[in-house]
């Protein structure tokens, strides 16, 4: 019984605790504050989550709006003559035969020419939304003259599947450039200039 006694006139003394406790006290002080932490890093990281989330539907997901894999819709694009022989992408993903001129490295992925009904080409709706079409220079309309400023013409787009990771460029003599989102994939058809 002395050691009880001991204890009880030693916490009221004001005599420091026992080093096992001062520890026991300290873990429990370090694991409250370490908990404290990682919850207020956990909602901070979650937070944002949500709203790079949310940016990064705002981005894209609008401008895929109602570009629907299998679906077919109208497109006026915006081109100038030289563009049949300029516009080129880049990538070494392959979407329903489709493919670029050119592979991830720059480097030519086999013939390359306007004519071929599974080239890819960058294009820009008059609405500034890009795509990436095969077979618009098959077009009768595109055969013979073609205006000598910028002008725009209608076809059907048949969307194949979506491209994340390509490179394209507007001028042959211009370097790849990243597209950095992702863009529809798919054919041109029934094109005709607007009379």
């Amino acid at each position: 019984m002395p050691r009880p006694e001991k204890a009880r006139r030693t916490a009221q003394s004001g005599a420091p605790a026992s080093p096992s406790r001062d520890a026991s006290r300290r873990r429990v002080r370090c694991n409250a504050l370490l908990l404290s932490f990682a919850s207020f890093w956990a909602i901070g990281f979650g937070a944002w989550v949500v709203t790079a989330g949310a940016r990064y539907r705002e981005e894209y997901a609008q401008g895929m709006e109602g570009w629907r894999v299998g679906g077919m819709r109208s497109v006026e694009l915006t081109l100038v003559k030289e563009d049949r022989n300029k516009l080129a992408c880049a990538s070494d993903q392959v979407i329903a035969g489709l493919r670029c001129g050119y592979r991830s490295n720059s480097q030519a992925a086999g013939p390359v020419s306007p004519d071929d009904p599974l080239l890819l080409q960058p294009y820009n709706t008059v609405g500034n939304e890009l795509l990436l079409g095969a077979g618009l220079w098959k077009a009768a309309d595109l055969k013979g003259s073609l205006p000598q400023t910028r002008f725009s013409v209608v076809c059907n787009f048949h969307t194949k599947g979506v491209m994340k990771s390509a490179s394209i460029r507007f001028d042959a003599t211009a370097p790849f450039a990243s597209l950095g989102k992702s863009v529809p994939v798919g054919t041109l058809t029934d094109c005709v200039l607007p009379k």
